[in-house]
């Protein structure tokens, strides 16, 4: 695997290219990059496997960079240590993140994550694009949708409900459904304030779907489709409702 590091700081720059020589012997640095054109001429000469792209360089963002690359086809991982920021925004946008200082343990899951993706057309300016309008407070959110022969921009607010399957996250729309490859719990966190409701370890639903709670205690959507409510979740989930006003 062939790396390129763009990072301000010095120390930041040998810490991680440190890690990086411990988890994988095989991961080779083609190198390191301060700045936006620098890194930019770097990325797009050296083609690597992975950037690990800081997002605040001194003379622009990691931001910058991404949008200077010559159709890249690599992986990009961001490194931050804006974690309030970072989370919810890489989520939505389905950019890979790390956070500073740098856990190796962490990095380690992230690289054995990257080598087992399979090979795809990545739009990173479609991704790029989501992450900036929800920064703008966008009144209508976006969330990128990665498959594992594509990758959609949905309307957070056309997203009906989304079921667990192992590993995998199946997302119902009115005429469609997408498999991704998070787990449910991966949008549960960034779902929930969008008047989402785990019901059960296995659903999620989008309140402005709900119908009721029918006599057999399950969510009953407007589709008619039921959903179960587990016993756990009962208290929890007549909570949430009368907290909608549903």
């Amino acid at each position: 695997m062939n790396v390129v590091i763009v990072e301000d700081e010095i120390n930041a720059q040998e810490a991680l290219a440190n890690i990086l020589g411990l988890i994988n012997k095989s991961i080779k640095i083609k190198g390191f990059a301060k700045n936006v054109p620098d890194a930019i001429a770097l990325v797009n000469k050296a083609k690597p496997d992975v950037v690990f792209l800081d997002i605040h360089l001194k003379n622009g963002t990691g931001f910058d960079v991404l949008e200077g690359l010559d159709n890249f086809t690599g992986k990009i991982v961001f490194t931050t240590a804006y974690e309030n920021y970072a989370i919810k925004a890489f989520k939505f946008s389905a950019f890979d993140y790390i956070l500073k200082p740098i856990n190796p343990q962490e990095l380690a899951t992230t690289i054995n994550e990257l080598s087992k993706e399979v090979k795809k057309d990545v739009k990173y300016q479609e991704m790029l694009n989501v992450l900036k309008g929800n920064k703008e407070n966008n009144s209508e959110p976006q969330i990128v949708l990665k498959t594992i022969n594509n990758q959609y921009v949905i309307n957070v607010k056309d997203i009906i409900r989304c079921e667990s399957e192992g590993a995998y996250t199946k997302f119902f729309f009115k005429n469609k459904t997408h498999l991704t490859s998070r787990n449910l719990k991966y949008y549960t966190e960034i779902l929930m304030e969008y008047g989402f409701i785990r019901t059960h370890q296995s659903h999620l639903v989008n309140s402005r779907y709900i119908l009721r709670i029918n006599s057999k205690n399950f969510v009953e959507l407007k589709d008619l489709t039921q959903i179960p409510i587990s016993a756990r979740k009962k208290t929890e989930v007549n909570k949430q409702m009368k907290a909608l006003n549903l």
